[in-house]
């Protein structure tokens, strides 16, 4: 957080700058990881992963989830909307990118709510599902809170070791 300060004049003003994209973020990793954790087992990895067979392109996903030492799970989190104009599917290739990478038949994209709904994408030739999730944050937090746990269900329902 950033808080300005002005010296000259006689109006005094205070007040904050966050970044709500990073908080989102972190909120969502957080708490999907405890939910995660305390439902399922397994851990969050802080995983960066190499998409080309040289390693040159580094990726990193927000969070991969592991069950025994392996990746069954991976989640990219965005407080934006859902299709931005210029590349409106950036994200679904973002996450796409990871499958691949990880080598996992499905990824999640959570978005904070906006104007689009849930929805699930199959990948032709690869099979390779993504599923948007879209948490609604107007919700009260034990609401809220639910609806993360929610997703870790469906994570780990969905996974690999399911």
């Amino acid at each position: 957080a950033t808080s300005p300060e002005h010296t000259r004049g006689a109006l005094l003003a205070h007040g904050f700058l966050f970044n709500l994209w990073k908080i989102f973020e972190d909120f969502l990793i957080v708490v999907l990881s405890e939910e995660l954790q305390a439902r399922h087992g397994g851990r969050a990895r802080g995983c960066s992963c190499r998409l080309d067979e040289a390693g040159a392109v580094e990726m990193k996903p927000d969070l991969v989830w592991q069950v025994n030492g392996q990746p069954v799970a991976v989640v990219d989190a965005k407080y934006k909307q859902e299709k931005p104009s210029g590349y409106p599917f950036a994200d679904l290739y973002q996450v796409l990118a990871y499958c691949t990478a990880l080598r996992l038949p499905r990824g999640h994209l959570v978005y904070a709510r906006g104007n689009a709904d849930p929805a699930r994408h199959v990948v032709r030739y690869s099979g390779i599902e993504i599923v948007c999730h879209a948490l609604d944050l107007e919700l009260p937090p034990a609401k809220l809170l639910a609806q993360v746990g929610d997703i870790a269900d469906e994570l780990m329902a969905t996974s690999s070791t399911a």
